[in-house]
């Protein structure tokens, strides 16, 4: 982040311990600045701004679920801090417009050409001339990393890469010569740095005197970077270099130990160009790039003088390269741009060169811009914030709010400032905002972020040597990558909104969503109160289900390429049977053949089962005397039963050699006789049965109860001759009355006849 005059460091520092969940935990000391909004002051200008509002933005969504959980459970600080480490320590300083701040963006192209990124390097410029050493050891492991850098006078010789060696001794202030080791000549020499010019002058000249090959003019004390001087006296001859106070406690440290040799190449950049690297993914239907929606992330390549720079920004390119690495396995119908930025720290100017190069089209393209920088010191009073330039939240604010609420981190807070490469893209209407671990102090209420500006704390390696591996939490990356990296990928993927309505058209509430595009499935949550569910998914064929009530919908090979709505219907409804044979009430003669028909119908989520007691189209059971049951049961895809039952009889082949109606005299035998087809046995009358019963005359009414017939001399049913014969004995009581008379079968079939009695 590019330096601000009014936020003197404070001298504490944090080694967490004790992973994410006390990372976690430090989000809550911030609580008592509430609803803090708040975003800094241009960078153009330096100054720093902050401020509170009564607010902060609510944090809409769910917990992670679907894609969202599957891309953050994938993000690993550890892939961050090796790419932080490579930057910091393999490559070091990276100072705008020096061959160093070139290979930190090689690196990064490399990496997002691996992931299948296009990639495209950006010189712009010229910058302000750099004059720079690079101090490294051929015997010794240097503190902060193996890559020191330092300034280098114009006073001094430029040596140009092949620099110079040699032990290393130390003069102190170098005023006289007794500050001077006897064997001080071809020796690179070490001495106090001194803000007044002629202190200066007078130990260079002295120790070129006493033949040195090199002088280092380092601060003895405090916490200071390399300070840039000139001297009264040109010393053409050999390099002389300003070094940092961390240098200096290094130097020393090595020399108690030991000898130490030091090589030193200074290297004048005269009107150098800056580095931008820029990986593009295109989206999977515009290869070309001109009409997907584009979702960025950035960070700055470049360093200040002497730094390292691991937390600012190694940091963010780290945390950069993990979400383009995660997002890189899949198909996205938003274009994907990861932008790595030089010469921020000279007042955004990669960042600004970048954006002047987007035409109209492209920044209305812009979904934001997620600015990462200093993402993840273990300096223990910074929390993690959302700065916008104007203290306002917007879509990307938002957007990580919803991601953090999501992850379960409460600790994110937003408010005014500019400063970092954020500001660029605000400047031209694209919604951006930096995302920074930092010390930030709102306006005491009832000021607001928005137009009140406020203060910050840096930790205290900030812009020094000692912004090294050590000023990098792998926790609090974690957490900005859950954050972030989640907000983002949130971003990339397709916008889904799943509805469940049942079938009468009403909002189904609380209903589980799965999809399953292709590789498994996924919850995706539960519809809300109106019937919806807000999802993110790749461009892919998916198949939704959802269950309400033990009811199942689902709606399948739905194509996902870009935002869409996905509407599935519950089924409440049972589905319908129609039942033709047989049907209720239906009668049947013994063996007659006779096919089921039926079928089942359902118009919503489709006939899953419809089976009968024999399958549609084959022969009933009329092998039986008597009433039998069938039954249909249908099942639709929705998990909805019904069943249809209908009751049929089978009865013998019946003929009467009986009239229905009869005289006879009373007190004599009535034969009844009558053939069922052949020989039943003689237990085919129902139990009970024959029976008599008084009727009227004229109308058959019934005038008494009926009672069981008997036979002459207690004669039963007979069977002769294909025949069945039954003797009803008449009562000579019955004389001038009608009796009805009824035969019920074991089939269930009655048979009658009235006669008219004498």
């Amino acid at each position: 982040m590019r330096s601000s005059l009014n936020h003197p460091p404070l001298l504490r520092r944090l080694t967490i311990a004790g992973g994410l969940a006390a990372a976690l935990a430090f989000g809550t000391v911030s609580a008592a600045v509430g609803g803090v909004q708040a975003q800094g002051a241009s960078g153009a200008s330096g100054a720093s701004g902050a401020g509170v509002s009564a607010d902060a933005p609510a944090a809409t969504s769910a917990s992670l679920t679907g894609y969202d959980r599957e891309i953050v459970d994938q993000f690993d600080s550890a892939n961050s801090v090796s790419h932080i480490r490579h930057l910091a320590v393999d490559i070091g300083p990276r100072l705008n417009g020096t061959p160093q701040e070139r290979e930190g963006a090689e690196y990064i192209g490399g990496l997002l050409k691996s992931y299948g990124f296009e990639v495209t390097y950006q010189q712009w410029g010229p910058v302000s001339t750099k004059q720079v050493a690079k101090v490294t050891s051929p015997n010794a492991d240097l503190p902060g990393g193996p890559n020191w850098q330092m300034y280098a006078t114009a006073s001094g010789k430029f040596t140009g890469d092949a620099g110079v060696e040699g032990h290393v001794v130390y003069a102190g202030t170098g005023q006289s010569a007794a500050d001077f080791p006897a064997d001080t000549a071809g020796k690179i020499v070490l001495m106090d740095y001194n803000s007044t010019a002629s202190i200066r002058n007078t130990a260079v000249v002295n120790a070129v005197d006493r033949g040195a090959s090199a002088v280092i003019l380092a601060y003895p004390t405090g916490n200071s970077a390399p300070p840039s001087f000139t001297l009264t006296t040109a010393q053409p001859a050999i390099p002389v270099i300003g070094g940092g106070s961390a240098h200096y406690t290094w130097i020393r440290g090595l020399l108690g130990k030991g000898p130490l040799t030091l090589r030193i190449a200074t290297n004048q950049y005269t009107n150098p160009m800056g580095t931008n690297v820029i990986g593009i993914r295109h989206a999977v239907g515009d290869p070309t790039g001109t009409t997907a929606p584009i979702v960025m992330v950035g960070a700055h390549i470049d360093s200040v003088l002497g730094a390292p720079g691991a937390h600012d920004d190694a940091s963010g390119n780290g945390v950069s390269l993990e979400v383009a690495r995660v997002l890189s396995q899949y198909p996205l119908d938003k274009e994907l741009r990861i932008g790595g930025f030089g010469g921020e720290e000279g007042g955004l100017l990669g960042a600004r060169a970048y954006v002047n190069t987007l035409t109209a089209a492209e920044k209305a393209r812009f979904v934001g811009e997620w600015q990462m920088d200093m993402v993840g010191t273990p300096y223990e009073p910074a929390r993690l914030w959302a700065l916008t330039p104007n203290g306002q939240s917007n879509f990307v604010v938002q957007e990580a709010y919803d991601a953090a609420a999501r992850a379960g981190f409460d600790g994110l807070r937003n408010c005014r400032l500019g400063q970092s490469d954020h500001q660029a893209f605000y400047d031209v209407g694209i919604p951006s905002s930096l995302f920074i671990w930092l010390d930030y102090r709102p306006p005491t209420p009832p000021a607001v972020c928005g137009p009140t500006g406020g203060s910050y704390v840096t930790e205290p390696e900030y812009h020094r040597p000692t912004d090294t591996m050590d000023n990098i939490s792998p926790e609090r990356l974690q957490i900005t990558l859950d954050v972030v990296g989640g907000a983002v990928a949130h971003n990339a993927l397709n916008a889904v909104t799943v509805s469940a309505i049942s079938d009468a058209d009403q909002p189904v509430a609380g209903a589980p969503v799965r999809a399953d595009c292709g590789a498994g499935p996924r919850d995706l949550g539960k519809t809300g109160a109106d019937g919806r569910l807000q999802a993110v998914l790749p461009h892919a064929t998916c198949d939704f289900t959802t269950t309400a009530e033990g009811r199942t919908a689902t709606e399948r090979g739905v194509s996902i390429a870009g935002d869409r709505a996905v509407k599935m219907t519950v089924d409440f409804t049972k589905p319908t049977i129609s039942l033709t044979t047989p049907a209720d009430g239906a009668v049947f003669t013994l063996g007659t053949a006779a096919t089921a028909s039926y079928r089942c119908d359902d118009n919503l989520s489709g006939v899953a089962t419809c089976t009968g007691t024999v399958p549609d189209g084959s022969p009933l059971d009329t092998s039986a005397v008597g009433f039998h049951e069938f039954t249909v049961k249908a099942a639709d895809n929705a998990g909805n039963v019904a069943d249809r039952k209908a009751t049929y009889q089978v009865v013998y082949p019946w003929h009467a050699y009986f009239p229905e109606t009869m005289d006879g005299k009373a007190g004599s035998a009535v034969p009844i006789k009558f053939s069922l087809g052949g020989d039943r046995g003689t237990d085919v009358i129902a139990s009970g049965y024959p029976v008599s019963q008084p009727v009227t005359c004229d109308t058959g009414k019934a005038t008494g109860p009926a009672e069981p017939t008997s036979g002459p001399g207690n004669s039963k049913l007979g069977y002769d001759d294909g025949q069945y014969n039954y003797v009803w004995k008449t009562d000579r009581g019955w004389s001038d009355s009608c009796r009805q008379f009824e035969l019920k079968l074991d089939d269930g079939s009655s048979h009658l006849t009235t006669i008219r009695l004498k």
